[in-house]
């Protein structure tokens, strides 16, 4: 088992991060994973899918910028029509745990007492 601030650093050495820019962003993730897996401490194998997660918000918030407010697909001004992106990948499931993410931490998943 490991302590967050180990992930966090393991994390960061992983994708080679060196200042703590995004220290908020890979506790924001490791919390995550542990609310829905009802996880006090954390155990390594949790490592790999940390990485990738944070590794997608990032390459997401490079291609898009991190000020979108909403995920929004197009806009029609004539009547007025606004279409949100509803699609597998959409910045919810960027940033909160996708279908695919809960299967993956399905098995790190415990009972809450």
């Amino acid at each position: 088992m490991m302590l967050k601030e180990e992930l966090r650093e393991l994390v960061k050495s992983n994708l080679k991060i060196e200042d703590d820019n995004k220290d908020l962003l890979i506790d924001d993730v490791i919390q995550e994973a542990m609310n829905y897996c009802n996880l006090h401490e954390l155990p390594e194998q949790l490592e790999p899918f940390i990485r990738r997660k944070v590794k997608t918000i990032i390459d997401y918030e490079v291609e898009n910028g991190s000020n979108n407010v909403f995920d929004v697909k197009s806009i029609k001004e004539g009547d007025t029509s606004i279409t949100y992106n509803t699609d597998e990948i959409s910045k919810e499931t960027i940033y909160g745990l996708s279908d695919r993410d809960k299967k993956a931490l399905q098995q790190f998943r415990r009972i809450r007492k």
